[in-house]
């Protein structure tokens, strides 16, 4: 078997530095993100050709791969075609279908013209990213963000007793336990390896060695909403967690413009992720007024 093998804590050292020498923008490739995340993936990974390859048959999903990232930052037309041959050896092995999933629009290229006819691309909306000029989120300026203003208003009208503090060890109990009030209301787990709980829990568990950054807003002392980012690359940050309280109204615009104010204004965007094909997803992201989208796409190499 090609030697693939699962991620762990100890892997961030050597996929961190790989991870941010190609300035990602797209919200996959981060080591806290892709080890958050692992299970629901079903992630193993190798450097092939001085390549970071990923592979990963989802539970829910059909196998893929991503596509393979220069170790150096660098273009490499030769490593990158053995870390194909590498992921083409590993879905032989394990009678899968070559496919490469979440490519963003400017790598589509590099495998269509390894692949030529034999590739077939399909968009994937459901995985594009939603991004955002941080100065818009922080400030929501202009008649377009008249509504976010007014409910921002309204919750602290409403909440007088409210408070934004920065996440961190002391509070991370708190933030768990709004996921957990959040859960009852809103999850749908399919299994618990696909939950978004773990995700969750990992990011917290993790917090100080993963570095990420967060907001917890409490209301008459109870913590209601939190949320969690950390950067893609010095000029994106991505939001990887926003929870809240959805009967508190206004508390989701209320910790969103806070928290890109607060912890964002040294980046120029401000990447919120993909929208699952979920229309009050799309609508709440659409409504943030993006100012560009981060087109993903499904390769299939046909045999």
């Amino acid at each position: 078997m090609s030697d693939f093998r699962e991620i762990t804590l100890e892997d961030q050292g050597l996929i961190t530095p790989i991870l941010k020498r190609m300035r990602p923008i797209s919200s996959e490739y981060t080591f806290p993100y892709l080890y958050a995340w692992r299970r629901d993936y079903n992630l193993r990974f190798g450097i092939f050709g001085n390549h970071l390859c990923l592979v990963c048959n989802p539970r829910t999903t059909f196998p893929f791969a991503f596509c393979p990232v220069p170790v150096d930052g660098q273009p490499d037309i030769d490593g990158f075609k053995k870390a194909l041959e590498a992921i083409e050896s590993y879905f032989r092995e394990q009678h899968f279908e070559l496919a490469f999933g979440r490519v963003e629009e400017s790598k589509v290229p590099l495998l269509t013209q390894f692949y030529q006819d034999r590739a077939e691309v399909v968009h994937l909306p459901e995985a594009s990213d939603y991004v955002y000029a941080s100065s818009d989120l922080a400030q929501l300026a202009g008649k377009k963000y008249s509504r976010k203003r007014n409910h921002i208003s309204q919750f602290m009208r409403g909440y007088p007793d409210h408070e934004y503090v920065p996440v961190g060890p002391e509070n991370i109990d708190e933030c768990k336990q709004v996921f957990e009030e959040w859960c009852k209301k809103h999850e749908e787990c399919q299994h618990p390896d696909n939950c978004e709980r773990l995700a969750c829990k990992e990011f917290l568990d993790n917090w100080e060695r993963f570095g990420l950054k967060g907001g917890l807003v409490r209301v008459n002392g109870k913590a209601e909403a939190f949320t969690i980012g950390e950067k893609l690359s010095d000029d994106v940050a991505a939001v990887r967690v926003e929870k809240g309280n959805a009967d508190i109204h206004g508390i989701y615009a209320f910790i969103n413009r806070e928290f890109c104010a607060r912890e964002w204004t040294d980046c120029k965007y401000i990447n919120r992720e993909e929208d699952l094909g979920k229309e009050g997803l799309r609508k709440a992201k659409e409504s943030y007024f993006p100012v560009f989208m981060v087109n993903k796409y499904l390769v299939r190499c046909r045999s």
